[in-house]
């Protein structure tokens, strides 16, 4: 059935419409995987933005700047990493509702990871570049929300 045949005056739309689609769903299955995955591209956005902080801060301040903007970056892109493949494997799944338990679930968890690896650096690191890190964190972070704008599944 194609969409020029869809009789509206019947009562039942949505079958014709799950009729007339080749595969209804097909954003959420077995697509995924040919195109790549949204979030994912976007981890590497967050991963390339940091080492190009990194270098930055080595280049114009110090090697201790340089990895401690590394280390701010990984603060932000490992939870990110970590949450984006949480969110692949729930879609491989074509349940939407384990998607929406599996995204706010790692939604809590990266936030989590976060506040543990700001705190383990805290107390671990005593010659950490703040301003190097903290930088290169919010900057890694604003990253994220502007890959995903740029980045289509």
């Amino acid at each position: 059935m194609s969409a020029a045949t869809i009789n509206p005056s019947t009562v039942d739309l949505t079958a014709q419409v799950v009729a007339a689609s080749p595969k209804f769903g097909h954003d959420v299955g077995e697509s995924a995987g040919k195109r790549g995955f949204a979030p994912l591209k976007v981890v590497k956005l967050q991963v390339l933005a940091a080492m190009l902080l990194s270098l930055m801060w080595v280049c114009f301040k110090s090697g201790v700047a340089g990895l401690s903007a590394l280390v701010g970056g990984a603060i932000c892109f490992v939870p990110a990493l970590l949450f984006a493949l949480r969110l692949r494997r729930a879609r491989r799944q074509n349940q939407h509702e384990q998607y929406l338990v599996a995204f706010l679930f790692g939604e809590a968890i990266k936030v989590f990871l976060s506040i543990v690896l700001f705190a383990v650096v805290a107390m671990k690191w005593s010659a950490v570049d703040w301003l190097a890190l903290l930088t290169t964190y919010i900057v890694v972070l604003q990253a994220y929300v502007f890959g995903l704008l740029l980045v289509r599944d």
